[in-house]
């Protein structure tokens, strides 16, 4: 990764790099807050889902000159010692 393309990151994703495998959920949790959603996959691991909303005003289309809202949603998958081993990040807009 470039380090022009770091610096516009957001701050979650940010975290997620330099977090994967070394933070507890402990530690995530203080960073991100508590998870909109907690369950585990089939291997007993556990797997936290984040929303993130951010409403984006102003610019030069149709979507975005009324004011949308723009979702970016982690999932973060822990192992069994609680670790962080791995996240996804997709961004949309939203409701």
């Amino acid at each position: 990764m470039k380090l022009g393309a770091f610096l516009f990151l957001a701050k979650e994703t940010r975290y997620l790099l330099s977090a994967t495998d070394r933070a507890t959920q402990e530690e995530v949790r203080q960073h991100l807050g508590p998870p909109l959603r907690v369950t585990s996959n089939k291997t007993g691991e556990g797997v936290w889902a984040y929303r993130v909303r951010e409403r984006v005003e102003g610019g030069n289309n149709a979507w975005t000159m009324v004011g949308v809202w723009w979702c970016d949603n982690y999932t973060l998958t822990f192992d069994p010692q609680g670790i962080l081993r791995h996240w996804t990040h997709e961004s949309q807009i939203c409701g």
